[in-house]
């Protein structure tokens, strides 16, 4: 063999060795790709998987936690990628079906060629919006109705009210609790679209919800700030212990109507208010107490202090 043929010879195995380099190195490129699928095609290249996935999510809510395992959700699918051991990764998003604004939450799980769940995380929960969730009702954060009254008869009978109390800067009035074990109530969100909502107690085996109509009333001749939070009030119940209130716009979410736990013109009590002269607002507190509980007072302690004492 002469000098060029060994030349053209090396020539062409080197072109042959690098179209198999080339060829590996695309073939490897499509297994990747293979195992990896996103939405819609996740589905259609891993259908068992995603549909173990799916129906798991669905038959295991409670996984969640408190305020979402007896709510209406919808799953998407956000990919699924193969693993070792013919293991697939399947990730999910999930979100309230109705009258929610905001970021899904989001979890995956690894499902076995038979379908079998082996892991489960979440890796988010969904997050609502906080202007559409305060329902947009008035511009106290969400809640409440500012009207103008006449300060020397609110509340004022021959008898005496003996619920209404009046403090430094304040008139108050607090209705008589009242407890259920959910709380239900319409209301509308900044666009107008009205909602049902619901709370529940965070241990429903041993507490109940207990509401209070609440209503302050500015009798000073400047404005009042007021910032009703938990530490805006305290219950004590029968035996002399004490309850703050729970925050009833974090606790709201979105569910079917339950008129057996409605509450009338239930409209959260949360947040900062400026009360100018002679205006009044009206909004209901909740706490969480015991099953069974019987109550003693309400001490108000937002903007000025009051103790409204039950019968």
């Amino acid at each position: 063999m002469t000098e060029e043929n060994r030349t053209e010879n090396d020539a062409v195995e080197e072109s042959d060795s690098t179209a198999d380099s080339a060829t590996a190195e695309s073939t490897e490129q499509v297994a990747r790709s293979a195992v990896f699928a996103f939405g819609d095609e996740a589905a259609d290249k891993f259908p068992a998987q995603v549909d173990a996935a799916l129906k798991y999510a669905a038959a295991n809510k409670y996984e969640y936690g408190p305020h979402l395992r007896d709510a209406e959700l919808k799953w998407e699918i956000l990919s699924a990628e193969q693993m070792a051991n013919d293991i697939v990764r399947v990730r999910l998003e999930f979100m309230p079906t109705s009258g929610f604004r905001g970021d899904p939450g989001s979890e995956y799980m690894d499902i076995d060629a038979g379908g079998a769940v082996l892991a489960r995380r979440q890796v988010s929960t969904p997050k609502e919006n906080k202007p559409v969730v305060l329902m947009g009702i008035t511009a106290f954060s969400v809640v409440l109705a500012v009207v103008l009254v006449s300060l020397m008869t609110v509340f004022k009978s021959e008898g005496g009210d003996p619920l209404y109390v009046a403090g430094r800067t304040l008139w108050i009035r607090a209705e008589e609790p009242k407890q259920q074990l959910y709380i239900t109530y319409t209301g509308a969100d900044l666009n107008g679209t009205v909602y049902n909502w619901a709370m529940k107690p965070d241990d429903e085996d041993n507490n109940e919800l207990v509401y209070i109509k609440i209503t302050l009333i500015n009798q000073t001749s400047g404005t009042v700030n007021l910032v009703i939070d938990e530490a805006a009030a305290t219950l004590l119940d029968g035996n002399r212990t004490s309850y703050k209130p729970i925050d009833t716009i974090s606790r709201a979410y979105t569910a079917e109507n339950a008129p057996k736990y409605s509450v009338p013109g239930f409209v959260p009590m949360w947040g900062s208010v400026k009360l100018n002269s002679g205006e009044q607002v009206v909004g209901m507190l909740v706490f969480e107490l015991p099953s069974g509980s019987s109550y003693s007072e309400l001490r108000w302690a937002a903007a000025d202090s009051a103790v409204i004492r039950y019968r």
